[in-house]
This record gives C-alpha cells, structure tokens and sequence, in this order.
C-alpha cells in the first residue's frame, strides 16, 4: 500500500465515524443439517459498523434506482467481512437488502464501500 493510501484509509474511517449512525451488517450463516431432528439451521453473523446513509433520487440514470431506495457509505478499514449483494443492513431497527456495493480505493484496498440499498 502506499504512503497516501495508508493516510486516507485511517482519515476516511474517522470522518465516517463522527459523521455516521450505527449499523449492523448481517450476513446468512453456513447452513448445517441436523440428522435427529431432521431441521436445517443457519445461524447469521451480525458485524456492527458505522454508516453515512443517504437518500437517492428515483430518477437516478441508470434505471435501477426504486423509491425508498439508500446509499450507504462505510469505511473499508478494520471491517471483519467485505458487504456483499445479499447481505442484509439493519438501520434503526429498519432490514434493508444490499442491492450492489462498490469500492473506493486508497492504493491496492478499499477505503470506503458504497452500498446501494433497498427495503
């Protein structure tokens, strides 16, 4: 990694941090099959986070875009797992479904992850 890159990621992370409301990242766990019960379990595993959650306008170029639709900003660094389409958001008490996600990088690793959520 770079000097600049080893600067920003630490930078954004702390703007973010002041700036953002806390979050809880969940993703479905490894499903695991019991034979005497017959029942398929799967626990989830929760990460907590801080966010910059944003409103999106409806009309936004790409089309994909749905009303209720948000962007999530969270920085990259010390994140235990990297979001992914699928995952869940939970904002307040409010599930959100990771639409997309996209990465801003400081060298060769993400600084900040942009999620595109939707209700």
């Amino acid at each position: 990694m770079t000097r600049l890159g080893e600067a920003i990621r630490p930078m954004v992370a702390g703007l973010i941090a002041r700036a953002g409301a806390p979050m809880i990242l969940r993703r479905a766990g490894v499903p695991s099959y019991d034979p005497a019960t017959g029942e398929v379990t799967e626990t989830p595993v929760d990460v907590a986070l801080t966010g910059v959650l944003e409103e999106v306008e409806t009309g936004h170029a790409d089309g994909v875009i749905r009303r209720g639709d948000r962007l999530v900003t969270v920085a990259a660094q010390n994140l235990q797992i990297d979001p992914g389409p699928g995952d869940d958001l939970i904002v307040g008490g409010d599930t959100h479904r990771v639409v997309s996600v996209t990465a801003t990088y400081a060298g060769d690793r993400p600084a900040v992850f942009r999620l595109h959520v939707r209700r």
